[in-house]
């Protein structure tokens, strides 16, 4: 049975209005941009899930599962069990925190390795999970595009990796072949999509041979140009390496036309 805590918290985004113009006959194109950062504030409750305490022994990592999440018009999703308690693949709300990677602790799957939380120290981040292909939703992020007129285009987001990652890379934890070597890699595919088209792709190596990404690090794709969908895809040198990555601060450009 699952400890279950009730926290106060909602998702959070910044905008910045650009321009709003009006057009005869009530036509009107609306240009901003929007940072998504995952923050807690006192208005909205959501139930969170100490899945540690069940599955990771030891109940450091916090964190809640839900089908979708949507942030304005930018929706994550993740595949839940029948029972929408069993985690499969995809996107889940974390709030832990575990700078820790020192050998012989226990792996914190669903903890960003870092003291401060989420980019700019925010209190909640998402945390990417790659599972096997009948277990993934269908799509990672999906972005709500009003109509034909209208557009989003990507411009950056940050990404982390969890204490497992960290840990597992340095010391070998619950890797067959120990701790990575230098020809071994860690990779987040980041592909911008629209409608069925590739829009870009982007590549980081959130561990490199023997080092890895240890702070909140800016991707910049807005050289995917426009797109309605950005799907994450993680693998590595290792079969056995807990496919495992955290995300936060999606920025993204509108420009909304209504006719």
């Amino acid at each position: 049975m699952n400890t279950k805590m009730m926290i106060r918290s909602a998702l959070m985004g910044a905008l910045t209005i650009l321009a709003v113009s009006c057009f005869g006959d009530g036509d009107y194109r609306n240009e901003y941009d929007s940072h998504l950062l995952i923050q807690f504030e006192p208005d909205q409750e959501y139930q969170w899930n100490d899945f540690a305490d069940q599955f990771f022994h030891g109940g450091k990592d916090t964190v809640a599962f839900y089908p979708s999440i949507s942030m304005g018009p930018v929706y994550f999703f993740a595949k839940l069990e029948d029972d929408n308690e069993t985690f499969l693949g995809g996107s889940a709300i974390c709030c832990g925190k575990d700078a820790d990677a020192s050998e012989g602790r226990d792996p914190s799957y669903f903890a960003v390795y870092d003291k401060d939380g989420g980019n700019q120290k925010s209190h909640a981040y998402l945390v990417f999970h790659e599972a096997a292909g009948s277990q993934m939703p269908e799509h990672f992020i999906q972005i709500y595009i009003p109509n034909t007129e209208s557009s989003c285009s990507a411009e950056y987001l940050y990404v982390h990796n969890v204490q497992a990652a960290v840990q597992a890379a340095k010391y070998g934890v619950n890797l067959a072949g120990g701790p990575f070597q230098a020809e071994d890699y860690f990779l987040l595919t980041i592909t911008g999509m629209l409608g069925t088209k590739v829009a870009g792709t982007k590549e980081v190596k959130l561990v490199d041979g023997t080092k890895a990404i240890e702070e909140w690090t800016k991707v910049e794709i807005d050289s995917f140009g426009q797109i309605d969908a950005i799907e994450f895809k993680l693998t590595s040198s290792r079969s056995d390496f807990p496919l495992y990555c955290c995300l936060d601060d999606l920025g993204l450009h509108y420009v909304e036309i209504y006719q």
